[in-house]
């Protein structure tokens, strides 16, 4: 299956990057120079539930519970991707949301916390028009990884709290997106990143199992070269010159 995905996404990538292998000797221009570095990066966005949304109360055994969990939660991701080919790079990344407050009520205690999931990927970009020198450069994205579900304990009334009192849930999967990259300079990059994941756990949490989402993100990162290919935009800006 792998095989199967990624040879024509390695054709498509040779095919298309071609007219932009050639060695030139002319300053790079910011959408030029973006295809010889790599990314490090933040991305800050809206999570919009496609899954099961929490009941506002409900009960579990002998425990009650509240919830103000919606349907849309702010969304986090930290990101870092390598240039592998002029228009492909593999790229690993960590995300966050807070989905909303839990409130468990167990006899005369309470505990306090939040539902948390975290996407952790790793995946590759597609650039199919990188072989033109376009100030916006769109894409398509797909990584696999995992989900990890937590529902965390923040403040309880408990003399003696334990760990147990917590519930997690982890899910391998999958998330396909795309996006558009700004490089606004030689160094520091604009991106809006769209992304679609389907998470549904084996297990519920907060009475819910399916988590799936689509996020839309706004990102800011940072451009840089690897030694080899520093020296090569060195030479692209005169630095060798004598």
């Amino acid at each position: 299956m792998v095989k199967r995905v990624l040879a024509p996404l390695v054709v498509l990538a040779l095919l298309t990057g071609q007219s932009g292998m050639a060695a030139d000797e002319a300053p790079l221009s910011p959408g030029e120079s973006f295809f010889h570095k790599h990314q490090v990066g933040i991305r800050l966005g809206a999570w919009s539930n496609l899954g099961d949304t929490p009941p506002e109360s409900g009960t579990a055994g002998t425990s009650s519970f509240k919830t103000t969990i919606g349907s849309g939660s702010f969304y986090f991701e930290g990101y870092a991707a390598f240039r592998l080919l002029r228009p492909v790079m593999g790229e690993i990344s960590f995300g966050m949301v807070n989905r909303g407050s839990v409130t468990i009520n167990e006899g005369t205690n309470t505990d306090i916390g939040n539902l948390m999931v975290y996407p952790i990927m790793a995946g590759i970009k597609l650039y199919p028009l990188s072989g033109m020198n376009l100030k916006l450069q769109p894409y398509v994205s797909a990584a696999g990884g995992v989900f990890y579900g937590r529902r965390n304990v923040q403040i309880t009334t408990a003399f003696y709290y334990s760990e147990f009192a917590e519930e997690s849930a982890t899910k391998i999967g999958y998330s396909i997106g795309g996006g558009v990259d700004w490089p606004i300079s030689s160094t520091i990059g604009l991106e809006l990143s769209t992304r679609y994941m389907p998470i549904e756990f084996s297990k519920s949490l907060v009475s819910a199992s399916d988590y799936s989402a689509f996020t839309v993100a706004v990102g800011i990162k940072y451009l840089y070269s690897s030694v080899k290919n520093g020296n090569k935009d060195k030479r692209h800006h005169g630095g060798s010159r004598r």
